[in-house]
């Protein structure tokens, strides 16, 4: 069964299983599960940081203004990060 798709108002957050960690080798923030090791780009840990219990377009305003971007042009790229990271079983999504 497929999930729904993640929306503008819905508040991510880390899955229980899952944490943010440096990575020490390289510098960048790792995303730990049990299962797998996936080491952040920039981007990525910028996302996963604001998941903190924001609306999902609180969290594109965030980054528009961190990165001095067009929110509209931002919305579909975090969305499909956030449903790739759910997937994942590396994020999850109140209810």
């Amino acid at each position: 069964m497929s999930l729904p798709a993640i929306g503008a108002d819905d508040r991510p957050r880390l899955s229980s299983k899952a944490r943010l960690q440096p990575d020490g080798p390289s510098g960048k923030l790792a995303l730990l599960s049990p299962e797998s090791i996936m080491l952040l780009n920039a981007t990525g840990a910028a996302i996963v940081e604001l998941c903190d219990g924001r609306t999902v377009g609180e969290i594109v305003v965030a980054l528009a203004q961190r990165f001095a971007a067009p929110p509209q042009g931002l919305e579909t790229e975090v969305l499909g990060y956030l449903d790739r990271l759910r997937a994942k079983g590396l994020l999850e999504v109140p209810s």
